[in-house]
């Protein structure tokens, strides 16, 4: 193999050289001086920070200026570099850059070796190309680096990895490309984490028995939102701020249509509530409801201790509130749609819950919509009868995203646990018929709402009803 990678500094390093024997170079996230270079030494940094070249080629420049005995210092150099996750690494075909390989993550290594060219290698299942900046990129959740895609030639060489190839095939498929920079390519991808050598009697090609259980979307969602595996911004970064007005702390009416709710005496419940431990000790999920169907009060009394807003607190940044559950960073970007079915004197249909009012917003009687949101709930619980009340959960997500990045959904997710565990611990406290279900139709209720799903949509569901004593 005659080519080589082409070497060079990441995005977003600067070097400045304030003396002919001193580079001054900054990261992202340190900043840091290197005194008395040799004249080659220095210059080969001057090359990293712009166009690039191969590992060789820095060696010439260094030994033409300043003699072989400091050839080792700059291979101590680019060790240092590679160490600190600055370089990146380069393919040139033909002139033209065919692929970059960068870090993304402060656990990257890159350590390419000789692989077998007989040997058939397949693209892993998790690799997957998106459009960044103009270009392709090719990510994954195994990978700590990120590929991206100078032109068309890359990306038809990854098509043609989604089955699995060897090394002779894919240069007899791409005949315009030198065989070499086809080899680097295939080394990139294998010391990268994006390419698995496919055996016939192995079910996931390279795929450890925990790794097969993953699906894609899953562990390429636990990768993207916790740090280790990528470089995006992660948490509170307030990244709409000035941009676009934040959502406001509780929805905006959608009815001038409402019905007021029961509100209990919290003073009296807290003398005469089942204590704690037997709440915890008894609740679990019941899908079976009484013949009498649950009230108004009882209804009321549940919304007022799940999920009521507490008190408003204002911020110049954006306003917050307090309520009986937890809520990452006093948010509280998720809604509450009941869908009745029976209550006693609230007639059935669909509703909105106003936590700072408490009361019940009219959207619409019983209709097709309706229907299908109890049918879907039936579904999911694998019983034949209707539930009494299903509250369907929302999230308005920019409420949440406006503030947080990388982990936005993660939060509303956690959001959606803890609240269903406050309405269970309610409900069992109150001797009702709880259950929270696993999954649900967002575009079905997107539509029934009349919401934008990119908006606002169900990320959960919750049964309610009396309890069969």
């Amino acid at each position: 193999m005659t080519q080589a990678y082409v070497l060079s500094f990441t995005e977003g390093i600067s070097v400045d050289h304030p003396a002919p024997d001193r580079v001054v170079i900054e990261t992202s996230d340190s900043r840091f001086t290197l005194k008395n270079l040799s004249p080659g030494l220095a210059g080969a940094i001057k090359i990293l920070s712009s166009r690039g070249a191969t590992e060789n080629e820095l060696a010439v420049q260094v030994e033409e200026k300043d003699g072989v005995d400091v050839l080792s210092s700059l291979y101590y150099h680019l060790a240092i570099f590679a160490g600190r996750r600055m370089l990146r690494y380069g393919i040139l075909c033909d002139g033209r850059r065919l692929a970059t390989l960068s870090p993304v993550s402060p656990h990257f290594q890159f350590t390419p070796g000789p692989f077998d060219p007989q040997k058939s290698f397949a693209l892993s299942r998790f690799a997957y190309l998106h459009r960044e900046d103009g270009r392709l990129a090719l990510e994954s959740p195994l990978s700590h680096g990120k590929i991206t895609l100078h032109d068309w030639r890359g990306a038809a060489l990854i098509g043609e990895l989604a089955e699995a190839r060897d090394l002779p095939s894919l240069c007899e498929l791409f005949q315009e490309l030198p065989p070499e920079a086809v080899e680097l390519f295939l080394g990139m991808l294998l010391g990268a984490g994006f390419l698995c050598e496919a055996k016939v009697e192995d079910p996931g090609p390279g795929e450890s028995r925990p790794l097969l259980q993953w699906d894609f979307h899953d562990l390429l969602f636990h990768a993207r939102s916790r740090l280790g595996r990528h470089s995006n911004r992660l948490g509170g970064t307030y990244r709409f701020h000035g941009k676009i007005d934040p959502l406001p702390a509780v929805k905006p009416p959608m009815s001038e249509k409402v019905i007021d709710l029961f509100k209990p005496d919290i003073e009296k419940l807290e003398e005469g509530d089942y204590p704690f431990t037997l709440v915890l000790e008894y609740r679990r999920s019941i899908r079976e409801y009484a013949d009498r169907p649950i009230t108004d009060r009882q209804l009321g009394e549940f919304l007022y201790r799940a999920a009521r807003v507490k008190e408003m607190i204002s911020s110049e940044i954006q306003d917050v509130s307090r309520r009986p559950y937890p809520g990452g960073g006093a948010i509280y970007e998720l809604e509450l749609y009941p869908t009745i079915h029976s209550c006693e004197n609230i007639p059935p249909g669909f509703y909105h819950y106003c936590p700072k009012n408490h009361r019940l917003e009219v959207i619409c009687g019983c209709n097709e919509a309706t229907d299908a949101l109890l049918q879907d709930a039936i579904r999911s619980t694998g019983r034949e009868g209707t539930p009494q009340v299903l509250i369907t959960i929302t999230a308005r997500f920019q409420r949440l995203s406006w503030k947080y990045e990388s982990m936005a959904y993660s939060v509303i997710l956690k959001n959606v646990g803890v609240l269903y565990q406050t309405m269970y611990l309610v409900a069992t406290a109150m001797d009702l018929a709880p259950c929270a279900l696993g999954g649900g139709d967002s575009d079905l209720f997107a539509r029934a709402a009349g919401l934008d799903y990119y908006a606002e949509t169900s990320v959960g569901e919750f049964l309610l009803g009396s309890k069969r004593i």
